[in-house]
């Protein structure tokens, strides 16, 4: 099957399981509100240590200072979906579940401190990333699954239905991640989904009600996570530190 089939399969299951998580997590019989919403925007990865092992080829390396670019407008583009359950006895709470499909590019033209064994032999020295890897990316998406707690404060006058206007809200949240991981190793390609462990991420934003229950929705996350993924004849291990700048529009049923 395509990967592009496989990409698209794959970000449906993801979305259906946050929604789900959060369907079930919701008791059933409980009054509330729901807000949904969808965000296009811009990830900036901070530059960090990649550990590459290759047990049959003699590599054991920590490349020190890989920077990234994030191609946030780029097809496939940067975006997530939320669902957010606001109860009506305690209208600051907002459980949630969110699918973000944000993007990370290793910058393999660019010189890194090589330190460790390669090829058999003792390495300390700066050499283009490309000498051993020649691509490494997430372009099909560092996928996060999460399951956020968010604390909200309303403000200003209330709308035709009795909502207030402004809502200012902070979240934090976790869950499991699934990047979709490309690399070239060696000359060698590895493209596919992976597991990549647990990711986290804290978020503040703004949500401005504009006609009725149609809201524009701002915010601003730092996310976390350390997939080790899968390569040709290794894995390797990449810590991917993440500001993120994010907009869109919600709907408060």
């Amino acid at each position: 099957m395509p990967s592009n089939q496989l990409s698209h399969r794959a970000r449906r299951r993801a979305i259906a399981a946050a929604v789900a998580a959060l369907v079930l997590a919701v008791p059933g019989s409980a009054r509330a509100d729901w807000i949904v919403a969808g965000f296009l925007g811009h990830a900036a990865t901070r530059p960090s240590t990649i550990v590459l092992t290759l047990p049959d080829r003699g590599t054991s390396l920590e490349l020190d200072g890989v920077r990234y670019r994030g191609e946030s407008f780029a097809s496939p583009q940067y975006y997530t979906l939320r669902v957010t359950w606001v109860p009506d006895r305690h209208p600051w709470l907002g459980l949630e579940g969110e699918f973000l499909h944000a993007k990370v590019y290793a910058e393999a033209t660019e010189t890194v401190r090589m330190r460790g064994t390669l090829r058999g032999a003792p390495i300390d020295a700066s050499l283009p990333l490309s000498s051993v890897v020649q691509r490494l990316a997430m372009s099909h998406g560092l996928n996060f699954i999460l399951a956020n707690i968010a604390v909200r404060r309303e403000a200003g006058p209330r709308d035709a239905r009795g909502l207030r206007r402004l809502a200012l809200v902070a979240r934090a949240g976790a869950g499991p991640t699934k990047p979709h991981a490309e690399s070239t190793v060696d000359h060698v390609n590895v493209d596919q989904f992976q597991s990549g462990g647990v990711g986290a991420q804290l978020a503040g934003g703004v949500e401005l009600t504009i006609w009725r229950g149609l809201q524009a929705v701002g915010e601003y996350k730092f996310t976390w996570t350390t997939p080790e993924i899968e390569v040709a004849g290794g894995s390797a291990r990449i810590p991917a530190r993440s500001h993120h700048a994010a907009f869109g529009l919600g709907y408060h049923f």
